[in-house]
């Protein structure tokens, strides 16, 4: 069984992520508590060379941010779906926020317990919830994993067990399980 909080950030940055406030339940959850997944979007990943970050939202969000940059090379490049979650809250879900970092170069994503609490993490200032997902495995939900690369301080997650491992076998230091999410499409 994975552990009962998040460790979104490692000690490789010095950082503790794990909130006392926010627990995840040990128990997987039964078919009668999930979410429709029928009502589930695309969550995207992009990565920035300018920002040397990668970061996690909805495709229209990253096209927009391109789009109203004034010159220079594009701010994000898409990697691809990374995971399926909902919009707005679905019942058995908790919000998934992002945190920023203070130069706006550093991502972090943590479950809170509900929209108006977000998790408070030091040098990091909390957003709105990018999505909804599950504190708990089941109802057809992956594990999605954070792997983080200190030397410069970017994250990357995946709900593929062999990138994770591969990006370990690297040198990048194991970020835990963020949350646990419907698998892209």
């Amino acid at each position: 069984m994975l552990p009962a909080c998040l460790w979104i950030v490692t000690p490789a940055l010095g950082r503790n992520a794990m909130p006392d406030a926010h627990s995840f339940e040990t128990v997987p959850r039964s078919v009668n508590s999930c979410a429709d997944p029928a009502d589930a979007m695309t969550v995207y990943q992009a990565f920035s060379g300018q920002r040397t970050a990668h970061l996690l939202d909805v495709r229209w969000s990253f096209v927009n941010a391109n789009s109203l940059q004034p010159a220079g090379p594009v701010l994000w490049s898409f990697e691809g779906p990374a995971f399926r979650a909902w919009r707005t809250q679905q019942p058995f879900t908790v919000p998934l926020f992002r945190l920023t970092g203070t130069n706006n170069n550093d991502y972090i994503f943590m479950t809170g317990a509900d929209a108006s609490t977000p998790p408070i993490v030091g040098g990091f200032t909390a957003g709105s919830p990018v999505a909804w997902v599950y504190n708990t495995p089941g109802c057809d939900s992956v594990p999605l994993m954070s792997a983080v690369l200190a030397s410069a301080t970017d994250h990357y997650w995946t709900t593929d067990a062999h990138d994770h491992a591969a990006l370990l076998a690297r040198g990048w230091k194991d970020g835990g399980v963020v949350a646990y999410v419907l698998p892209p499409i």
